[in-house]
């Protein structure tokens, strides 16, 4: 592979982070972007200098030969753009959650594996200052044995785009949980080291979404007058590992609540952590006697920019992605695990 990384996003939506890291990111060409709104896409162009727009991703794929590409599109698109991206030649960065189902992500895993390409997922929030600095803490061995964590992915109120694609089940495969909820399982696990889980207790509500006198608050998209809402705005999970520890999980888009905010806080027998994606990291447990709070110092870092330069060095050097494929796939399985729990009303075995 020559020194210049050619890359190529497909979505101008979430996509225009992905795209604005590989221009900070050295020896990377960013040669396109697709988008099916043209408008879109070219005001991401213009702005970022990135010389082709492209309505059609197959056309681009075939046209400019990309070494890497960011998949940032709906979650129904995530399994057919990224396998067609693999078959092109490219390697493929793909949005979380990784695909509708862990069915659909296992193809995507199978096709990266057989096409000898790197597929790697983008649960960004591994790559934050905080976040890389309490898995090193916790790798050396100083947390002890982790046999717990709680995890919480909190809005009051921020249903993305109501009415439109993500709050329609058939387009996102579910609400919070599977929108929000993914990033911070992923995150916990990952810091706990990432053991099997093996058991889920879950559930789901609707309660909020659907309803005409909801107060309205968008994280993130337009609302959709007159759109679909039938996926969760509220879940919950108790997930069970091969190792014996646990993880109790809460995410919410809407709830009645006053304690918002995205944060682990992790449980060790020689320490404890709370992992914050608002606030410092906080490391809890006993010195000289007493019981002392530790606030370790370090430079805050763009966990984007940190991403999409591990995934191009990952690209340069044959290297295994912290997040790769198989990380999503088993995500997915939780995730899937979590519904199917709410709908049945009882444990789900995972395999």
């Amino acid at each position: 592979m020559s020194s210049k990384i050619k890359a190529n996003v497909i979505g101008a939506g979430i996509g225009y982070h992905h795209a604005k890291s590989y221009k900070k990111v050295e020896d990377v060409e960013l040669s396109a972007i697709a988008d099916i709104d043209e408008a879109r896409a070219r005001k991401v162009a213009d702005e970022l200098g990135i010389p082709n727009v492209y309505t059609d991703y197959k056309e681009m794929l075939k046209k400019e030969k990309p070494d890497v590409v960011s998949v940032g599109l709906p979650n129904f698109l995530h399994k057919k753009v990224t396998i067609d991206a693999i078959k092109a030649g490219a390697n493929v960065l793909c949005e979380k959650p990784m695909a509708m189902n862990a069915q659909e992500a296992e193809e995507m895993v199978e096709e990266a594996a057989k096409s000898k390409k790197i597929l790697m997922i983008g649960f960004c929030h591994r790559f934050r200052a905080d976040s890389k600095l309490l898995k090193e803490i916790i790798n050396k061995g100083h947390l002890g044995e982790i046999y717990h964590a709680q995890a919480f992915a909190l809005r009051r109120r921020g249903i993305p785009g109501l009415g439109g694609w993500f709050t329609t089940k058939s387009k996102s495969g579910g609400g919070g949980m599977i929108d929000i909820g993914v990033h911070i399982l992923d995150l916990t696990m990952w810091e706990m080291g990432f053991p099997k889980p093996v058991s889920v207790s879950g559930a789901a509500y609707m309660k909020f979404g659907h309803k005409k006198d909801y107060t309205y608050v968008s994280m993130w998209g337009n609302k959709v007058e007159g759109g679909t809402y039938d996926v969760d705005d509220f879940a919950c999970g108790f997930i069970r590992f091969d190792n014996d520890a646990t993880i109790s999980l809460e995410v919410s888009w809407a709830a009645n609540l006053n304690n918002e905010g995205f944060y682990s806080i992790i449980l060790g027998d020689k320490a404890g952590a709370k992992l914050d994606a608002y606030e410092d990291l906080k490391i809890y447990t006993e010195q000289y006697g007493k019981i002392v709070d530790i606030f370790p110092k370090y430079a805050k870092e763009d966990n984007w920019i940190n991403q999409i330069s591990h995934f191009v060095d990952c690209v340069k050097n044959n290297k295994k992605p912290i997040s790769p494929g198989e990380h999503g796939l088993v995500v997915q399985k939780v995730l899937d695990a979590i519904y199917l729990s709410s709908e049945t009303k009882k444990e789900v075995r995972i395999k």
